[in-house]
């Protein structure tokens, strides 16, 4: 395999093994970087993706993303995004944010949906039954 050129093409390759229904190539990286809001890593702070749940709802070029990461100097962070049909340039939303630690980034920075398709829930996550 090829050594990655560009830091989104190795982020690219930290997801690579993820079983997802699409798939976080650099182009869809560098959106998550162009189109980002919140408290952004640098690229070269992601040391590893520990989670992700990456589908396209409507087809075409919708997107829901959302991940949980390690970065280098020991925080966690975290990504939740989407787009429309017509993908990363028109409607999109991109939520970043780092946390000191991996609990406080599950608890604060994921909402409670990206939480379940993480398999993160937390106990105020279970609704009665």
């Amino acid at each position: 395999m090829p050594m990655p050129t560009t830091q989104h093409e190795r982020l690219a390759t930290l997801t690579a093994h993820f079983a997802t229904e699409i798939t976080l190539d650099d182009w869809t990286w560098s959106s998550l970087y162009e189109y980002a809001t919140g408290d952004v890593p640098e690229p070269e702070q992601i040391a590893e993706i520990t989670h992700l749940r990456a589908v396209s709802p409507e087809g075409w070029a919708s997107t829901n993303i959302a991940l949980l990461a390690h970065l280098t100097d020991g925080r966690s962070a975290t990504c939740v995004a989407w787009s429309d049909t017509t993908g990363f340039g028109c409607q999109q939303g991109v939520d970043w944010r780092i946390n000191d630690t991996r609990e406080q980034a599950i608890a604060m920075s994921l909402d409670k949906e990206s939480r379940s398709h993480l398999g993160l829930t937390l106990p105020n996550d279970q609704q009665p039954t």
